[in-house]
C-alpha cells in the first residue's frame, strides 16, 4: 500500500556514507590554500590598470581574480559539456 517502499537491506555503499573523490579532495585543498594565501596578503597595494592606478587591499584583488578565474573555468566547462553531448 505504500507508494515509496523503503529498502530493508541497504547495500554496503549506502552504509559507507559520503566518500569524496580525489578530484573533490584536490579542489578542497586548492580552495584552502587560496584562502590562506588571500588572508596572508591583506596589505594595501597599488593596482595599475591601463589608464589609472588605484590603491586597495591586496586580498580584494586576489579574491576578485580567483572569482573571475572560477567563472571563466565554469563557463568553459559548461560549453565543453554541451559540445560533448551535442556531438554524440
Amino acid at each position: 500500500m505504500m507508494d515509496n517502499p523503503q529498502r530493508q537491506n541497504p547495500s554496503d555503499e549506502e552504509q559507507a556514507g559520503f566518500r569524496p573523490t580525489p578530484k573533490q579532495i584536490g579542489v578542497l585543498v586548492l580552495a584552502v590554500l587560496l584562502v590562506v594565501f588571500i588572508v596572508a596578503n591583506a596589505d594595501p597595494t597599488a593596482i595599475n590598470f591601463v589608464v589609472t592606478s588605484v590603491e586597495m587591499p591586496l586580498w580584494i584583488v586576489l579574491a576578485g581574480t580567483a572569482l573571475v578565474g572560477f567563472l571563466v573555468g565554469l563557463t568553459v566547462g559548461v560549453r565543453r559539456t554541451k559540445r560533448r553531448y551535442r556531438d554524440s
